[in-house]
């Protein structure tokens, strides 16, 4: 991960790092539920989670295996994700302040790498699929959980620059073909893949990452002038009177080391 990135995200988060705990979109929902389900882990099993940020993958897969490493680049996060958890009774977690681009494991220790709704800010996805597939087990899953691009690419440079408008660490969202090919490059066969909708109202969502009223003043306007494909994708409404919401559409991307 750069150093430009890293600095960017560890700012980012560092500062909201609690607004992320109490995040009902991070907390729960649909998303945290399929991935537990399609991982399906094991009592036996040791879990990587990748850019934990609150801690609420790795406080649903804790009780189900026998020991969780959430790791993080931020060291905020991981001292309110320690406290989530604590305060949640969850055991058998170890916290590691970590890069997800350049593990620091042996190969083949873990049996499943889960990432949620975290890779858009890496810059190096490649990278991180790889290095995801490096320490899991062969027969072992990588399962990932992100924002979803468009496939025209004048419609993902659009939501990605709303995104960064919104949040200066986001680095990109790619589309189902490119996460595909970061899988496939990895070694990884997919074993399954979905996508669907995730439902945000601007104001809180904006505020979340610190945004004044000025900037979300200009992303309402960018949502009022999304050219078709984009407003086809992010399904805006904009009411006269009250807050503009959006979909942000994700996917879950789960793949088996051979």
């Amino acid at each position: 991960m750069s150093d430009h990135s890293k600095i960017l995200t560890q700012r980012q988060f560092g500062t909201h790092a609690a607004g992320y705990v109490a995040s009902p979109v991070h907390a729960g929902g649909y998303s945290l539920t399929r991935l537990v389900e399609m991982l399906d882990p094991q009592p036996g099993w040791r879990v990587l989670d990748l850019a934990t940020g609150g801690g609420h993958t790795a406080l649903a897969l804790a009780p189900r295996v026998v020991q969780t490493v959430a790791g993080d680049l931020t060291h905020p996060m991981l001292v309110a994700a320690r406290a989530h958890l604590a305060a949640n009774g969850a055991g058998g977690v170890l916290f590691v302040r970590l890069d997800a681009e350049d593990l620091p494991f042996g190969p083949a220790c873990f049996d499943a790498v889960t990432c949620r709704i975290a890779a858009h800010h890496f810059p190096g996805v490649a990278r991180f699929v790889g290095e995801a597939a490096r320490v899991v087990k062969p027969g072992g899953l990588v399962a990932v959980i992100d924002q979803l691009s468009p496939g025209d690419p004048k419609a993902a440079r659009f939501v990605n620059v709303f995104e960064r408008l919104r949040d200066p660490s986001h680095v990109w969202a790619y589309n189902e073909a490119e996460w595909k090919g970061f899988f496939a490059g990895a070694g990884l066969a997919v074993t399954h893949y979905e996508a669907f909708d995730t439902h945000h109202d601007l104001i809180p969502w904006a505020e979340r990452m610190g945004c004044d009223a000025p900037a979300i003043t200009r992303l309402r306007a960018m949502l009022v002038h999304a050219p078709p494909p984009v407003a086809a994708w992010m399904k805006p409404n904009l009411p006269p009177a009250g807050d503009a919401s959006f979909v942000i559409r994700q996917f879950l991307l789960v793949g088996r080391k051979a």
